[in-house]
Protein backbone atom coordinates (compact mmCIF):
# COMPACT_ATOMS: atom_id res chain seq x y z
CA UNK A 1 0.00 0.00 0.00
CA UNK A 2 0.95 3.44 -0.79
CA UNK A 3 -0.73 4.90 2.29
CA UNK A 4 -0.12 4.27 5.81
CA UNK A 5 -2.66 2.22 7.00
CA UNK A 6 -2.66 4.28 10.18
CA UNK A 7 -3.31 7.30 7.81
CA UNK A 8 -6.40 5.53 6.76
CA UNK A 9 -7.95 4.65 9.79
CA UNK A 10 -7.09 7.89 11.22
CA UNK A 11 -9.10 9.31 8.32
CA UNK A 12 -12.38 6.43 8.82
CA UNK A 13 -12.14 7.57 12.34
CA UNK A 14 -12.79 11.41 11.99
CA UNK A 15 -15.44 10.87 9.25
CA UNK A 16 -17.50 8.13 11.25
CA UNK A 17 -16.68 9.98 14.53
CA UNK A 18 -15.73 6.55 16.99
CA UNK A 19 -13.88 4.12 16.53
CA UNK A 20 -16.44 1.25 16.73
CA UNK A 21 -18.27 2.79 13.69
CA UNK A 22 -15.24 3.41 12.06
CA UNK A 23 -14.54 -0.50 12.70
CA UNK A 24 -17.87 -1.66 11.06
CA UNK A 25 -16.97 0.42 7.86
CA UNK A 26 -13.84 -1.04 7.50
CA UNK A 27 -14.45 -4.69 8.62
CA UNK A 28 -12.05 -4.80 11.13
CA UNK A 29 -11.55 -4.95 14.70
CA UNK A 30 -11.99 -2.00 16.98
CA UNK A 31 -8.83 -2.71 18.62
CA UNK A 32 -6.74 -2.83 15.64
CA UNK A 33 -7.97 0.73 14.97
CA UNK A 34 -7.53 1.69 18.33
CA UNK A 35 -3.80 0.16 18.45
CA UNK A 36 -3.34 2.85 15.42
CA UNK A 37 -4.64 5.83 16.64
CA UNK A 38 -2.68 5.28 19.92
CA UNK A 39 0.25 5.05 17.38
CA UNK A 40 -0.28 7.82 15.93
CA UNK A 41 -0.57 9.91 18.93
CA UNK A 42 3.07 8.83 20.17
CA UNK A 43 4.69 9.27 17.08
CA UNK A 44 2.99 13.17 17.03
CA UNK A 45 3.65 13.37 20.96
CA UNK A 46 0.09 14.86 20.63
CA UNK A 47 -3.52 14.35 21.76
CA UNK A 48 -5.54 13.68 18.25
CA UNK A 49 -9.24 13.22 19.25
CA UNK A 50 -11.46 14.03 22.19
CA UNK A 51 -13.29 11.47 23.47
CA UNK A 52 -16.47 12.22 24.66
CA UNK A 53 -20.13 10.52 25.31
CA UNK A 54 -21.36 11.38 21.50
CA UNK A 55 -18.30 10.34 19.94
CA UNK A 56 -14.55 11.71 19.00
CA UNK A 57 -13.82 14.72 17.97
CA UNK A 58 -10.70 15.91 16.76
CA UNK A 59 -8.06 18.29 18.42
CA UNK A 60 -5.91 21.46 17.24
CA UNK A 61 -3.19 18.68 16.25
CA UNK A 62 -5.79 16.31 15.12
CA UNK A 63 -7.40 19.10 12.91
CA UNK A 64 -4.29 19.22 11.21
CA UNK A 65 -3.73 15.98 10.47
CA UNK A 66 -6.75 15.52 9.21
CA UNK A 67 -6.12 17.93 6.35
CA UNK A 68 -3.23 16.35 5.57
CA UNK A 69 -4.75 13.33 5.39
CA UNK A 70 -7.48 14.02 3.14
CA UNK A 71 -4.95 15.71 0.50
CA UNK A 72 -2.57 13.26 0.47
CA UNK A 73 -5.47 10.90 -0.38
CA UNK A 74 -6.26 13.39 -3.19
CA UNK A 75 -3.32 13.55 -4.34
CA UNK A 76 -3.17 9.77 -4.54
CA UNK A 77 -6.20 9.78 -6.21
CA UNK A 78 -5.14 11.89 -9.21
CA UNK A 79 -1.43 10.12 -8.93
CA UNK A 80 -3.82 6.91 -10.27
CA UNK A 81 -5.82 8.44 -12.26
CA UNK A 82 -2.89 9.68 -14.25
CA UNK A 83 -1.08 6.04 -14.28
CA UNK A 84 -4.54 4.45 -15.18
CA UNK A 85 -4.75 7.66 -18.30
CA UNK A 86 -1.24 6.57 -19.33
CA UNK A 87 -1.30 2.84 -19.34
CA UNK A 88 -4.39 3.02 -21.43
CA UNK A 89 -3.78 6.02 -24.03
CA UNK A 90 0.04 4.10 -24.06
CA UNK A 91 1.57 7.48 -24.78
CA UNK A 92 5.16 7.88 -25.73
CA UNK A 93 8.02 7.70 -27.92
CA UNK A 94 10.08 4.57 -28.80
CA UNK A 95 13.41 4.14 -30.70
CA UNK A 96 13.70 1.22 -32.78
CA UNK A 97 17.22 0.41 -34.49
CA UNK A 98 16.17 -2.36 -37.00
CA UNK A 99 18.29 -4.02 -40.55
CA UNK A 100 17.36 -2.40 -43.68
CA UNK A 101 15.50 -5.63 -44.94
CA UNK A 102 12.82 -4.96 -42.69
CA UNK A 103 11.41 -2.21 -44.04
CA UNK A 104 10.04 -3.27 -47.17
CA UNK A 105 6.83 -4.83 -45.42
CA UNK A 106 7.52 -6.24 -42.12
CA UNK A 107 8.35 -2.96 -39.98
CA UNK A 108 6.36 -0.41 -42.39
CA UNK A 109 2.81 -2.45 -41.81
CA UNK A 110 3.54 -2.97 -38.18
CA UNK A 111 4.05 0.61 -37.80
CA UNK A 112 1.53 1.54 -39.62
CA UNK A 113 -1.15 -0.55 -37.87
CA UNK A 114 0.47 0.57 -34.72
CA UNK A 115 -0.62 4.36 -35.89
CA UNK A 116 -4.19 3.13 -35.91
CA UNK A 117 -4.69 1.34 -33.15
CA UNK A 118 -1.70 3.20 -30.99
CA UNK A 119 -2.39 6.90 -31.97
CA UNK A 120 -0.53 8.65 -28.48
CA UNK A 121 2.60 6.37 -29.59
CA UNK A 122 5.28 8.02 -32.02
CA UNK A 123 8.50 5.85 -33.32
CA UNK A 124 11.55 6.84 -35.00
CA UNK A 125 12.61 4.36 -36.88
CA UNK A 126 17.29 4.09 -37.74
CA UNK A 127 18.20 1.40 -40.44
CA UNK A 128 21.65 -0.31 -39.79
CA UNK A 129 23.73 -3.31 -40.21
CA UNK A 130 23.14 -5.84 -37.26
CA UNK A 131 26.15 -4.79 -35.90
CA UNK A 132 25.62 -1.00 -35.37
CA UNK A 133 22.23 -2.09 -34.43
CA UNK A 134 23.54 -4.12 -31.44
CA UNK A 135 25.79 -1.12 -30.88
CA UNK A 136 22.59 1.56 -30.76
CA UNK A 137 20.97 -1.03 -28.14
CA UNK A 138 23.85 -1.83 -26.30
CA UNK A 139 24.27 2.30 -25.68
CA UNK A 140 20.63 2.22 -24.79
CA UNK A 141 20.57 5.23 -27.79
CA UNK A 142 17.31 3.31 -28.85
CA UNK A 143 14.74 1.09 -27.06
CA UNK A 144 14.54 -1.96 -29.44
CA UNK A 145 16.46 -3.70 -32.21
CA UNK A 146 16.23 -6.16 -35.21
CA UNK A 147 19.14 -7.86 -35.79
CA UNK A 148 19.84 -9.90 -38.31
CA UNK A 149 20.63 -12.86 -36.62
CA UNK A 150 20.84 -14.53 -33.50
CA UNK A 151 21.97 -11.32 -30.45
CA UNK A 152 25.40 -10.34 -31.44
CA UNK A 153 25.63 -9.46 -27.56
CA UNK A 154 25.73 -10.85 -24.57
CA UNK A 155 24.42 -7.51 -22.83
CA UNK A 156 20.82 -7.95 -24.70
CA UNK A 157 17.91 -10.33 -24.37
CA UNK A 158 16.15 -12.09 -27.19
CA UNK A 159 12.00 -10.83 -26.91
CA UNK A 160 11.22 -12.90 -29.92
CA UNK A 161 12.83 -14.67 -33.34
CA UNK A 162 11.50 -14.68 -36.97
CA UNK A 163 12.47 -17.08 -39.84
CA UNK A 164 14.50 -15.41 -42.51
CA UNK A 165 15.27 -17.72 -44.75
CA UNK A 166 18.34 -16.69 -47.27
CA UNK A 167 17.76 -16.78 -50.96
CA UNK A 168 19.08 -15.94 -54.34
CA UNK A 169 17.68 -13.17 -56.11
CA UNK A 170 18.12 -12.51 -59.20
CA UNK A 171 16.01 -11.02 -62.39
CA UNK A 172 13.04 -12.80 -64.23
CA UNK A 173 16.08 -12.78 -67.01
CA UNK A 174 19.06 -14.25 -65.09
CA UNK A 175 19.99 -17.87 -66.30
CA UNK A 176 19.19 -19.17 -62.94
CA UNK A 177 15.71 -17.44 -62.72
CA UNK A 178 13.89 -20.92 -63.50
CA UNK A 179 15.37 -23.11 -60.94
CA UNK A 180 13.25 -24.02 -57.58
CA UNK A 181 16.17 -24.19 -55.57
CA UNK A 182 20.10 -24.44 -55.25
CA UNK A 183 22.69 -24.94 -53.69
CA UNK A 184 25.95 -23.23 -52.11
CA UNK A 185 28.19 -25.33 -54.65
CA UNK A 186 26.07 -24.36 -57.23
CA UNK A 187 26.89 -20.47 -56.46
CA UNK A 188 30.57 -20.91 -57.27
CA UNK A 189 31.83 -18.03 -59.59
CA UNK A 190 28.35 -16.40 -59.49
CA UNK A 191 28.53 -12.77 -60.37
CA UNK A 192 27.07 -10.79 -57.02
CA UNK A 193 26.44 -7.73 -55.18
CA UNK A 194 26.55 -8.44 -51.74
CA UNK A 195 25.78 -6.26 -47.99
CA UNK A 196 28.98 -5.04 -46.66
CA UNK A 197 30.56 -6.76 -44.01
CA UNK A 198 28.64 -5.62 -41.22
CA UNK A 199 25.49 -7.01 -42.16
CA UNK A 200 23.97 -10.39 -40.77
CA UNK A 201 23.77 -11.66 -44.67
CA UNK A 202 26.86 -10.99 -45.20
CA UNK A 203 28.46 -13.27 -42.63
CA UNK A 204 26.34 -15.67 -43.23
CA UNK A 205 26.62 -16.18 -46.70
CA UNK A 206 30.61 -15.63 -46.37
CA UNK A 207 30.48 -18.65 -43.54
CA UNK A 208 28.33 -20.56 -46.14
CA UNK A 209 30.79 -20.37 -48.72
CA UNK A 210 33.97 -20.94 -46.72
CA UNK A 211 32.12 -23.93 -45.59
CA UNK A 212 31.32 -24.97 -48.94
CA UNK A 213 34.91 -24.00 -50.42
CA UNK A 214 33.46 -21.31 -52.96
CA UNK A 215 34.14 -18.69 -54.39
CA UNK A 216 31.74 -16.03 -56.15
CA UNK A 217 32.25 -13.36 -58.32
CA UNK A 218 31.94 -10.00 -56.08
CA UNK A 219 30.81 -7.42 -58.54
CA UNK A 220 30.41 -4.69 -55.80
CA UNK A 221 28.98 -4.50 -51.74
CA UNK A 222 27.05 -1.90 -50.36
CA UNK A 223 25.36 -1.23 -46.83
CA UNK A 224 21.97 -0.06 -48.75
CA UNK A 225 19.22 -2.96 -49.32
CA UNK A 226 17.82 -1.12 -51.51
CA UNK A 227 20.85 -0.61 -54.03
CA UNK A 228 20.83 -4.82 -54.02
CA UNK A 229 17.37 -4.83 -54.94
CA UNK A 230 17.75 -2.30 -57.78
CA UNK A 231 20.48 -3.57 -58.65
CA UNK A 232 19.27 -7.25 -59.12
CA UNK A 233 16.51 -6.05 -61.09
CA UNK A 234 18.41 -3.91 -63.85
CA UNK A 235 21.41 -6.46 -64.44
CA UNK A 236 22.41 -9.85 -64.23
CA UNK A 237 23.77 -9.83 -60.81
CA UNK A 238 22.48 -11.62 -58.44
CA UNK A 239 21.99 -10.94 -54.50
CA UNK A 240 20.91 -12.80 -51.70
CA UNK A 241 18.04 -11.92 -49.49
CA UNK A 242 15.12 -12.92 -47.27
CA UNK A 243 12.05 -13.24 -49.45
CA UNK A 244 10.10 -10.76 -46.85
CA UNK A 245 13.26 -8.16 -47.94
CA UNK A 246 12.23 -8.29 -51.47
CA UNK A 247 8.60 -8.91 -51.48
CA UNK A 248 7.17 -5.87 -53.44
CA UNK A 249 9.54 -6.75 -56.33
CA UNK A 250 8.74 -10.68 -55.88
CA UNK A 251 4.63 -9.33 -56.09
CA UNK A 252 5.44 -7.23 -59.40
CA UNK A 253 7.69 -9.98 -60.64
CA UNK A 254 10.19 -7.51 -61.10
CA UNK A 255 12.69 -9.83 -59.05
CA UNK A 256 12.55 -13.95 -58.51
CA UNK A 257 13.73 -15.36 -55.21
CA UNK A 258 15.61 -19.36 -55.37
CA UNK A 259 15.74 -20.65 -51.88
CA UNK A 260 19.09 -21.84 -50.84
CA UNK A 261 19.37 -25.37 -50.02
CA UNK A 262 21.46 -25.35 -46.86
CA UNK A 263 21.30 -25.84 -43.26
CA UNK A 264 22.52 -22.61 -42.26
CA UNK A 265 21.03 -20.39 -44.56
CA UNK A 266 17.73 -21.69 -44.21
CA UNK A 267 17.42 -21.06 -40.65
CA UNK A 268 18.64 -17.51 -40.55
CA UNK A 269 16.76 -15.28 -38.19
CA UNK A 270 15.62 -12.25 -37.19
CA UNK A 271 15.33 -11.31 -33.81
CA UNK A 272 14.18 -8.78 -31.51
CA UNK A 273 16.45 -7.80 -28.90
CA UNK A 274 16.61 -5.26 -25.67
CA UNK A 275 19.20 -4.36 -23.63
CA UNK A 276 18.88 -6.12 -20.61
CA UNK A 277 18.82 -3.29 -18.12
CA UNK A 278 16.76 -1.29 -19.84
CA UNK A 279 14.38 0.22 -17.64
CA UNK A 280 11.19 0.31 -20.09
CA UNK A 281 7.92 2.61 -19.74
CA UNK A 282 4.16 1.25 -20.63
CA UNK A 283 4.50 2.44 -24.48
CA UNK A 284 8.21 0.23 -24.66
CA UNK A 285 6.62 -2.96 -23.03
CA UNK A 286 3.07 -2.64 -25.15
CA UNK A 287 4.97 -2.05 -28.87
CA UNK A 288 7.48 -4.94 -27.99
CA UNK A 289 4.79 -7.06 -27.03
CA UNK A 290 3.48 -6.56 -30.09
CA UNK A 291 6.28 -6.50 -32.55
CA UNK A 292 7.08 -10.16 -30.65
CA UNK A 293 3.34 -11.19 -31.52
CA UNK A 294 3.67 -9.85 -35.17
CA UNK A 295 6.83 -11.67 -35.62
CA UNK A 296 5.70 -15.00 -33.92
CA UNK A 297 2.40 -15.12 -36.84
CA UNK A 298 5.28 -14.45 -39.64
CA UNK A 299 5.81 -16.49 -42.00
CA UNK A 300 9.23 -16.72 -43.74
Amino acid sequence: MIESTALRYFREVTQRGSIKRAAESLNIAPSAISRQMQGLEDELAAQLFERGARGMTLTGAGQLLYRYAVESSDRLDRIRAQVEEFDTLQRGHIKIATVEGLLASFLSDFVVDLSKDYPGISITVITAGTSRVAEMVGQHSVDLGLVFGPAPRRDLIELARMRQSLCLVVAPHHPMATRDHCTVKDLAGLRVILPDPSFGIRQEIDRACAKANVQLDLYSETNSIAFLRTMAMKTTIGTFLPRNTAMPELIAGTLVAIPLRDKRLEATQVTLVQHATRNTTPSISRVALLLAERMKERKD
